[in-house]
C-alpha cells in the first residue's frame, strides 16, 4: 500500500532504564521487529528520533522533532511532516507485536476519516494508529497552543475510534498483544513469555 509507516523512537525510556526500542526479543531488537512487520503493509518507513546515531543501522531515513519536549503530538507532527503520502501509520517503538494486517484496516479507514484510532477497553492507542496528512494543520495549532492531549486534538478532526465492536465486522481477529508495550523491566520479561509462546504455536 502506498502509504508511510513512521516508528516513534523519540521517548527517554526513563523507566525501563535502557532504549526500549533496542532491546532484544528472538534475535531482533524490537525497533527490527517493528521495521520487518511494518514493510508487509506500507511502502515507506521512517523513524522520529532525536539521537539519529542510536538508529543508522537500520538504513532508513529519520527527522526529528520540530517541536522539542513536546510528547507525541510532537512526534507525530514530525513524522507527518516528512512524510510523502497521504496515509501514514503511526506505531510508538516500544510495541514488538504490532499487527501488519490491523496496520492495513487502519490505512484503508482513511478513505473515510482524518484518523483511525484504537480504542482497547477504554484505553486509547494513537502510537498505533493511521493518520492522514491532511491532519498536520490540526496538529500544529494545538502545538502552537501548548494543547498537548492527543485526544483533544482528536476531537477536532474526523476520527475513527476503532472498539473492540469494531473487529467482528472488519473481519478481523482481534489479539491483545498487537497492543502491547513496554515501559518497565517488567513488562519486558512478559514480552520475552509472549514472543515465547508465539513460538510455541
Amino acid at each position: 500500500m502506498q502509504a508511510t509507516g513512521i516508528i516513534m523512537a523519540g521517548g527517554k525510556s526513563s523507566r525501563m532504564g535502557t532504549n526500549k526500542a533496542l532491546l532484544m526479543i528472538d534475535g531482533k531488537t524490537v525497533i527490527e521487529r517493528i521495521v520487518q512487520e511494518l514493510s508487509k503493509t506500507v511502502s515507506d518507513i521512517l523513524i522520529v528520533t532525536n539521537t539519529f546515531e542510536e538508529y543508522q543501522f537500520l538504513g532508513l531515513p529519520m527527522v526529528q522533532d520540530q517541536w522539542r519536549d513536546m510528547g507525541p503530538l510532537a512526534g507525530i507532527h514530525a513524522g507527518l511532516s516528512a512524510s510523502q503520502t497521504v496515509k501514514n501509520l503511526v506505531v510508538a517503538c516500544d510495541m514488538p507485536f504490532v499487527s501488519a494486517g490491523l496496520g492495513g484496516i487502519l490505512l484503508n479507514l482513511l478513505d473515510q476519516y482524518q484518523a483511525a484510532v484504537p480504542e482497547i477497553d477504554g484505553q486509547l492507542h494513537p502510537l498505533f494508529a493511521a493518520y492522514r496528512k491532511d491532519a498536520l494543520g490540526i496538529i500544529l495549532q494545538f502545538l502552537q497552543k501548548r494543547e498537548l492531549k492527543v485526544r483533544q486534538f482528536l476531537n477536532h478532526i474526523h476520527c475513527k475510534l476503532m472498539t473492540e465492536a469494531d473487529f467482528p465486522i472488519l473481519q478481523y481477529t482481534f489479539q491483545e498483544q498487537h497492543f502491547f508495550n513496554m515501559n518497565h523491566p517488567e513488562e519486558f520479561k512478559k514480552a520475552l513469555k509472549i514472543a515465547a509462546d508465539l513460538n510455541c504455536k
